[in-house]
């Protein structure tokens, strides 16, 4: 086909020879072979000079566009292993949509080509969509390891933080305990959330009863409260912005979690993910 290809663009043998690096007696034979299998001539031939028959015409239309078609799929299999390009469906928890936003704008800009879908959502919701393939992968928070359908790579720890407005009395301390804050009046997580049992649990421990004020669905909210001066809250750090009303506090004893990263078991993972992955584990550490 390259062959035929050369020679109807040079109309020479000698010169389809010479961009194949072929020998000129080879690319003949290459032309004889072809024409063997398709069943028909495609050139007339004198003593010196070999000239297309019209049915070499209507083929070499088709072999042009076959050749298109190699190009391209010379070119998307480049950008494949270049990992430029492709889809990837990615979930996430709430209280990490800002730190998700800096890993895609930096994914992105390393493999422009790459459509990306995103799904935030809860710890099981998030699982259950990896698990039926409607995800790739997702990023929670301590997930059921005994999964079989799952595979887990840890990301890191954090550890809980006293969400404060700077003008409680208690905004300059540097570590606050459940006795510190018996009296501040708390926002917190609806019951189901496992953030927030963490951390009633930490208080039971201390016989402490919160005196809780509000209740929303995301640390976000609870966050936004906070910085309005309405109350206090025990939160993830990753819902922190530049606020200047805010301070973040150690909270003791230390209520920590997993981030982690879950893809499905049975599926490998495609060089896009293991990408993206890289970013989400070198932007953590640097947290």
């Amino acid at each position: 086909m390259e062959a035929f290809k050369y020679f109807m663009i040079t109309g020479s043998v000698t010169s389809a020879a010479e961009l194949l690096h072929v020998t000129q007696p080879a690319a003949s034979r290459l032309l004889h072979d072809l024409e063997y299998r398709l069943g028909f001539n495609l050139f007339n031939r004198t003593r010196n000079k070999m000239t297309p028959t019209p049915e070499a015409h209507i083929f070499y239309r088709e072999v042009q566009n076959l050749f298109i078609g190699l190009d391209a799929l010379t070119k998307v299999a480049e950008s494949i292993s270049r990992n430029n390009t492709g889809r990837l469906r990615i979930g996430f928890l709430h209280v990490i949509e800002d730190f998700i936003t800096d890993v895609v704008i930096e994914f992105l800009a390393l493999h422009p080509k790459v459509n990306i879908e995103l799904e935030p959502g809860g710890r099981t919701s998030l699982e259950e969509m990896v698990k039926s393939n409607k995800l790739d992968m997702a990023i929670i928070v301590d997930p059921m390891l005994d999964d079989p359908a799952l595979s887990i790579e840890t990301v890191g720890t954090h550890a809980a933080k006293v969400i404060m407005h700077i003008d409680n009395p208690q905004a300059n301390k540097e570590i606050l305990t459940a006795e510190d804050l018996e009296h501040d009046g708390f926002i917190v997580l609806g019951f189901g959330s496992p953030f927030r049992r963490k951390v009633e649990l930490a208080f039971d421990k201390a016989q402490i009863k919160r005196n809780i004020i509000l209740e929303a669905r995301t640390q976000r909210h609870l966050y936004n409260l906070v910085s309005r001066g309405v109350g206090t809250a025990i939160l993830d750090e990753f819902v922190h912005v530049n606020n200047k009303n805010i301070v973040l506090i150690p909270f003791e004893p230390k209520i920590t979690w997993e981030y982690s990263i879950i893809t499905l078991k049975a599926k490998q993972n495609s060089r896009l993910i293991d990408a993206f992955n890289e970013l989400v584990f070198k932007r953590f550490k640097s947290i």
